[in-house]
C-alpha cells in the first residue's frame, strides 16, 4: 500500500466519459489533490483529459496505470459492467478506490470489493453524483426539518427514461 500523505493526493483516473467530467473537473480545483495519471481506450477522451491535466501520464490500459507506485488513489470511471474489475485490480494494488455507481452487478462482487479493501486496509467509495446537488440537498434538509410533516408517498420522474438512457 502507497504512503499516502494527505496533502499532495496523486490520483489515477480510470475511464474518461460523461461521468468522468464531473470527477476531473473537482480535482482540477482541489489543493490537495494531484491527478497524475488519466486512462481510456478512447483516444479523443484521452486526449481532452491530457489537455486539461498536462503533467499526468496518458495510458490506454489501465492495467499499466495500476501498476505505478507513487498513485494514492484511483477513480473508476469505466463502463458500468467494468466498475466491480477494475475497482479490485486497483484495491490489489494498495489503493484507495472512488468508483462510479453501480459498484458491482452482484452481491457476490460487493462482497469481493468489501473483502479485498478490507485485506489492503484501503478506503473505497462509490459515487453518485447529484447527492451534492444544491436541490437534492435542500430536499434532504426540508425532510429532515419535518417541514411537510411525515412523508408517506413519494412520485419520482427520470429524464432518463428507455430508449434516450440505454445502459439497461
Amino acid at each position: 500500500m502507497p504512503d499516502t500523505n494527505y496533502n499532495n493526493i496523486k490520483i489515477g483516473i480510470v475511464g474518461l466519459g460523461l461521468v468522468a467530467e464531473p470527477n476531473l473537473k473537482g480535482y482540477r480545483s482541489h489543493p490537495n489533490a494531484e491527478v497524475v495519471a488519466v486512462c481510456d481506450v478512447d483516444s479523443d477522451r484521452l486526449a481532452g483529459a491530457k489537455n486539461k491535466h498536462p503533467n499526468a501520464v496518458a495510458y490506454a490500459d489501465y492495467r499499466k496505470l495500476l501498476e505505478r507506485t507513487d498513485i494514492d488513489a484511483a477513480v473508476i470511471s469505466t463502463p458500468d459492467h467494468h466498475h466491480a474489475p477494475a475497482t479490485l485490480r486497483a484495491l490489489r494494488a494498495g489503493l484507495h478506490v472512488y468508483c462510479e455507481k453501480p459498484l458491482t452487478h452482484s452481491v457476490e462482487e460487493a462482497r469481493m470489493v468489501a473483502s479485498e479493501a478490507k485485506k489492503q486496509g484501503v478506503a473505497t467509495q462509490m459515487g453518485t453524483q447529484n447527492h451534492e446537488h444544491p436541490g437534492y440537498l435542500r430536499l434532504v434538509e426540508i425532510l429532515e426539518s419535518q417541514t411537510l410533516g411525515q412523508v408517506r408517498e413519494a412520485h419520482i420522474i427520470t429524464d432518463r427514461p428507455g430508449k434516450w438512457w440505454p445502459q439497461g
